[in-house]
């Protein structure tokens, strides 16, 4: 029984980590050091591609600075015009 407890904490403490490494993203498109228009990395590893489709947090790369790490998408309020 105790087995079974220790268990369950684990499981919630390692889904409470990754939910927060989760929110601790910055948002994307935009870099958050220059605030330029990021693009996609050229080699995403595996680990990469699982967090884009499970958590939503995308491997993204700044040209204009060089930042390169993880973002996150939030879904649009509101549909952006077009000029």
């Amino acid at each position: 029984m105790l087995w079974v407890a220790i268990l369950v904490a684990l499981l919630l403490g390692m889904t409470t980590f990754v939910v927060r490494q989760l929110a601790s993203l910055p948002y994307a498109p935009a870099c958050p050091v220059c605030h330029g228009m990021t693009t996609h990395s050229a080699h995403p590893s595996r680990m990469d591609r699982v967090l884009a489709r499970c958590g939503g947090a995308d491997h993204r790369h700044c040209p204009r600075c060089g930042w390169t790490g993880r973002m996150r998408w939030r879904l649009a309020a509101v549909r952006a015009r077009r000029d």
